[in-house]
């Protein structure tokens, strides 16, 4: 159910979306970029605030607040992505002149952020970390488009945040993949550094070959990372039925 508090929110969202684009396109900003944006905004921020009443959660955090704004951050970075495959204008300023990469390397700055506030101010909570985890995975994506469409990486690019939607299938089929996994700083590292990565790979020094070596670079290092969490999680279930 849609209540007060939660237009409040979607309506400061947005505003910051408006404000955001028009200082980062600038000239390039056009009605139907704005349209775009819109409606990629309201699908994604009505995924979120359903997920926010399915956790019955009664604050949205400040720490939630930061990890929106990169959610919008990538909405924008999507967007750039999509229209610079047809325009040149887009395509030279954004890639020929690294600018994407340096908004998408603040977006994984923001990152560190909202953990930070998050244990600042004391607001862990369930949503908050699939939301981060949402957050991270939805720049994985957009990232591996961007490249997809712009700097002729192949599509094996997809499979690097491929890896959470099917480890969330498989927690749905297997009662054994839902334990809690243990907090690890090497998950935290590889997610951190395969998305640097694939920011590094848009960056205008960066040539397309050389960009191809560090996506397989960056699919092996989330590989590892959920090959290994794959295999606690199965030790434990077999420590368990012993």
């Amino acid at each position: 159910m849609i209540n007060f508090f939660i237009l409040k929110t979607i309506s400061r969202a947005y505003l910051a979306l408006i404000i955001l684009l028009g200082a980062i396109l600038y000239k390039d900003l056009t009605l139907l970029i704005v349209l775009q944006n819109t409606i990629l905004f309201l699908i994604i921020s009505t995924l979120i605030f359903y997920v926010f009443n399915h956790f019955k959660e009664n604050k949205f955090t400040y720490a939630s607040e930061v990890t929106y704004l990169r959610v919008i951050i990538s909405i924008i970075l999507l967007s750039i992505s999509i229209n610079a495959f047809s325009d040149q204008d887009i395509l030279k300023n954004f890639y020929h002149n690294s600018y994407f990469a340096l908004i998408a390397f603040l977006a994984l700055c923001l990152d560190g952020v909202d953990g930070y506030i998050a244990r600042r101010f004391n607001e862990k909570n369930s949503f908050g970390e699939i939301f981060d985890q949402d957050a991270d995975t939805l720049l994985i994506l957009i990232l591996s488009i961007s490249l997809y469409l712009n700097k002729d990486v192949s599509i094996t690019v997809f499979l690097i945040p491929t890896y959470r939607y099917l480890f969330l299938i498989s927690m749905n089929k297997y009662k054994w993949m839902r334990y809690d996994l243990p907090e690890s700083y090497y998950r935290k590292i590889s997610c951190a550094l395969s998305t640097f990565l694939l920011i590094i790979c848009h960056s205008q020094y960066i040539k397309d070959t050389s960009s191809s070596y560090l996506v397989l670079i960056s699919l092996f290092v989330i590989t590892f990372s959920f090959a290994k969490d794959i295999l606690w999680l199965y030790k434990r279930e077999k420590y368990e039925n012993k």
